[in-house]
């Protein structure tokens, strides 16, 4: 989970830093652009993390401390080899505008304490037009050294004020579900083989590609650190 801000001339580097994750981890690792202060600020994502942040860009690994994003892959490398204790599916129904969400957690080991699930849509790919799609830069010209992304790009060659044109904001966070803190499960303790399903509902904007929309869930803990996600498209949520 990453905070942003189109107005954050810093935050070209957690953009690249997700950017780059993806990239090396796909498949093992999701990232989630939480922003601020823009077009594409969800309120109730944005006030959970302005708990857990200092500033901007910064970012949190399984909801560990606040890190820089060039950290992220560090933090991640130590979180991946940790065994989780529960594995979640997701199920998904869509009718119109309305998304009806099923996260279902398998217990692999036997847990006690107060686990929660939290539900979260994330939009890939996002455009849009005016300035307020605008990306503000601090790399720009070089005097902060390179940033170079996935693509081969530098932003220090790119403009103090990178136009709507030019910007594809990618792992957008458009909502979370019931909140930051996610839902309480009905138990405080479960055996290995135990199964439980919590649902959540999200009303879509038509402006949204649904087609760019990954439904995540995350199982937080008793120490509210995320145990682990899972990270399906709505298509393959509704398969199941």
């Amino acid at each position: 989970e990453e905070a942003t801000g189109t107005w954050c001339g810093w935050c070209p580097r957690g953009a690249v830093a997700l950017n780059w994750m993806d990239n090396d981890y796909e498949g093992y690792w999701q990232g989630i652009a939480v922003h601020n202060g823009d077009m594409m600020t969800n309120a109730d994502y944005d006030n959970g993390m302005a708990g857990a942040i200092n500033g901007y860009p910064s970012g949190i690994v399984d909801r560990g401390a606040d890190i820089d994003p060039s950290a992220f892959k560090e933090d991640f490398l130590q979180r991946i080899i940790i065994e989780p204790n529960g594995i979640i599916t997701n199920g998904a129904e869509l009718t119109g505008s309305i998304l009806k969400v099923n996260l279902t957690v398998a217990f692999q080991n036997a847990v006690s304490g107060n686990y929660k699930l939290a539900c979260v849509l994330v939009e890939d790919s996002v455009t849009g037009v005016g300035a307020s799609y605008y990306q503000a830069n601090y790399y720009s010209g070089g005097s902060a050294g390179s940033l170079i992304d996935v693509d081969g790009s530098d932003w220090a060659n790119k403009p103090s004020n990178v136009p709507d044109s030019d910007m594809i904001y990618r792992h957008v966070a458009r909502g979370i579900a019931p909140n930051f803190m996610g839902s309480p499960l009905s138990n405080t303790s479960y055996s290995a083989g135990d199964t439980e399903t919590i649902c959540f509902e999200f009303t879509l904007d038509p402006s949204w590609d649904y087609s760019k929309i990954h439904i995540v869930g995350m199982l937080l803990d008793n120490t509210n650190r995320i145990d682990n996600a899972s990270s399906t498209t709505i298509d393959a949520a509704i398969l199941e």
